[in-house]
């Protein structure tokens, strides 16, 4: 069988459980082509191309990432059998089921919804409830996510019909997220930064979603397209990129080093 899947991800959690689900289903006789949403324009992918399509993305407050939601609307419609997989550190909910409507309205056919449990890459004033995942968790974390993908691997090879998250509890628990986060993103979430210790390396630049950051006068600038993918802010190769000054205490706001230890993309 031939599938193919389209992803997003901010610091690698999901680049890295996709290339494990398509080594497990390779394994299994299957074909499998995986391609970044960044790399490739919508318009110009064929999902009737593969025997099922997939899209794989982490959750952002029970929502895929804007620049992924906006992606999705500009694929073309499809009659294919449609998988949706999700990241996060702790929950889901019902984020692959609402973010597949999206394509299924256009033709495709829901027939898997799931979720891996990944390291958190999210802790910020306000909203430093949860810390980021210390590296020596992470082993633990990713030893779990294989055997989680492995099971999504036998799911998606038989085709198996199994939607996670779509019950009571996971589209209740997702209305009131993405309510909340409707209502009290601008409170909550701070304006990002970059203080004196930019060398004007200009990574942050190149490798942002959003075209979020630009260069003058040798210093990264802070454009408010951000989608706090968290990328910037995770691998700048001298943590200059803060959310408020309380951020550059790094000891207590760790930045993620990716489930891996290296940056992403690389």
């Amino acid at each position: 069988m031939k599938l193919g899947v389209i992803y997003f991800s901010g610091t690698g959690n999901t680049a890295w459980v996709i290339q494990r689900l398509a080594e497990q289903l390779q394994g299994l006789g299957d074909t499998v082509t995986a391609v970044s949403c960044e790399e490739n324009a919508a318009e110009q992918i064929d999902p009737e191309a593969w025997d099922a399509f997939g899209i794989a993305f982490p959750v952002h407050s029970s929502f895929a990432a804007t620049v992924f939601r906006d992606y999705l609307t500009r694929l073309p419609a499809a009659d294919v059998p449609l998988f949706a997989i999700t990241t996060a550190a702790y929950w889901a909910g019902d984020t692959a089921w609402y973010a597949a409507q999206l394509l299924e309205r256009r033709g495709y056919g829901l027939f898997l919804c799931a979720n891996v449990l990944m390291p958190n890459n999210f802790f910020i004033p306000k909203l430093d409830i949860l810390p980021v995942t210390p590296p020596e968790r992470v082993p633990r974390i990713l030893t779990r996510a294989r055997s989680r993908i492995k099971t999504v691997a036998g799911r998606l090879h038989q085709l198996e019909q199994r939607i996670e998250g779509a019950g009571i509890v996971g589209r209740l628990g997702g209305v009131l997220q993405r309510w909340g986060y409707t209502r009290f993103e601008s409170k909550l979430l701070a304006r990002f930064h970059a203080d004196e210790h930019c060398i004007g390396c200009g990574w942050c630049v190149r490798h942002c979603p959003t075209q979020s950051w630009s260069l003058r006068d040798g210093q990264a600038s802070f454009v408010d397209r951000c989608i706090y993918c968290m990328r910037c802010y995770s691998f700048c190769p001298v943590q200059a990129i803060q959310a408020t000054e309380k951020t550059q205490n790094t000891s207590k706001y760790r930045r993620y080093r990716g489930p891996e230890g290296r940056r992403y993309p690389t």
